[in-house]
This record gives C-alpha cells, sequence and structure tokens, in this order.
C-alpha cells in the first residue's frame, strides 16, 4: 500500500531532499512608544494597509512651549556673556582693581556659562522627545494598532505589529546533505530556476528542527501563505 505523507506546519525534508516552504513578510516589526503622552494623532484605518506617512503622534505642545522658552533664554543669556566678557576685558585693565573684585567678575561669567551649557542639554532634550512623539513609517504594511487615539502612553508601550513588505522570505530548514556546499547549489522553486537567493545560513543547528540548518530565502512573490516547494541541486 502507497503512503502518503501531507506536511502541514514544518517545512521539512520530503522524499528526494523536497521542502515546502510558505511565503512570508521580509520582517516583522513591534512599534514601541519612545515617550510617555497622549496620542492625538492615530488612523485605524491605516491597519492592513502599506503607508508611508506619520503613523501616530503623541501630545507635544508642553515640550514645544518649554523649547520656545528655552531658546529665547539662551539667545539672551548668549548675549548678555558676550557683553560679560567685553566688560571683564575692559575691569582688568583698570588700575587698583584687587584679585578678589577681578574673581568675583571672572565666576560671574563661568556661571552664566554653566547656565547656557545646561540650557543647551535642556534644548537637545526637548527636540529628542518631541522627534519620539512622531513616529513616522515608510512603505510599511500595518498589521494592526494595540492602542487608541486618546489613550496615555508610557515609554515602551507596544503601539502597533507591522511587517516589511517590500520583500518576501521562505524559511527552510535543510538537510545535512543540502547543507554541504550549499552555496554552490541552485535553488529551485516549484521546479523553476532564478525565483529565489539565499540570504541567511545557520551553520549551527536548529533547536527545534533537530539535526537542520536554518536557510532563509528571499523571493519577489507577494503571496503570503502561499506554499511552495523548495529544492537545492548541484
Amino acid at each position: 500500500m502507497k503512503k502518503t505523507i501531507i506536511l502541514l506546519l514544518a517545512p521539512f525534508a520530503l522524499f528526494a531532499q523536497v521542502y515546502m516552504a510558505k511565503i512570508q513578510p521580509y520582517d516583522e516589526f513591534t512599534i514601541y512608544s519612545q515617550a510617555s503622552g497622549q496620542i492625538v494623532k492615530l488612523d485605524k484605518s491605516d491597519e492592513t494597509k502599506r503607508v508611508s506617512k506619520i503613523l501616530i503622534k503623541q501630545d507635544d505642545l508642553l515640550e514645544r512651549q518649554k523649547l520656545k522658552l528655552y531658546k529665547l533664554q539662551l539667545k539672551e543669556n548668549r548675549e548678555k556673556l558676550k557683553l560679560m566678557q567685553g566688560n571683564y576685558a575692559k575691569f582688568l585693565k583698570i588700575r587698583g582693581k584687587s584679585k578678589v573684585d577681578k574673581d568675583e567678575k571672572y565666576y560671574e561669567i563661568l556661571d552664566l556659562k554653566i547656565k547656557i551649557n545646561s540650557l543647551e542639554i535642556s534644548i537637545k532634550e526637548l527636540e529628542d522627545t518631541i522627534r519620539k512623539k512622531t513616529i513616522r513609517v515608510t512603505n510599511l504594511y500595518i498589521k494592526e494598532f494595540l492602542v487608541n487615539k486618546g489613550d496615555y502612553v508610557s515609554t515602551g508601550t507596544k503601539l502597533a505589529t507591522a511587517y516589511d513588505t517590500t520583500k518576501s522570505k521562505l524559511i527552510v530548514y535543510a538537510s545535512e546533505d543540502d547543507y554541504k556546499n550549499i552555496k554552490n547549489k541552485t535553488v529551485l522553486i516549484n521546479g523553476k530556476k532564478a525565483i529565489a537567493r539565499i540570504e541567511k545560513i545557520d551553520k549551527t543547528l536548529d533547536e527545534e528542527y533537530v539535526s537542520a540548518h536554518k536557510i532563509t530565502l528571499v523571493i519577489n512573490n507577494h503571496n503570503f501563505g502561499k506554499v511552495l516547494k523548495v529544492e537545492f541541486v548541484k
């Protein structure tokens, strides 16, 4: 009686070193919040679409107000420093001024420089926070949003899952025989050449699929979920 083997999940070798592999998106992402704040922009209709846009925006009004104030203070303090340095240079030329008086003027300038440095750091931090509150994506397929517009989220909150669908991949767990000299072998997809190329070869044996090497193939086929026949031939 002839036996038939039906492979449903694992892309293991069939007879004559034939493998079955499912077309998958090239990469998968989880988008996390990089700052705390309320979500003020999020369009649920972006789900199950490939988009290039501002995907999520958090409220940054307070940060922008602080940034405007700090930049104004920085400008004023830089002008003040320039004036104080000019006056200090003149002060040093005045005869009869004690070392204490000179040191006092010097430390006033030093304190102002420290204040300016502190403002510069605060401005950079605010600019970084503002940047992190706007999440832009390019050519990403948005699988699902995990939050809603109006939600307050903390740093590290999962916001959405997404895929890179600009390319596709196949994962094959090759036997030891196929693994040998695999770089010199031709990849056949459903019996045809030049459809897929090998991108990654795991030299170590896979922990789940024992005695097999994980091979990642890149393929230009966006029929995600479709199962293809893969062979490695000399």
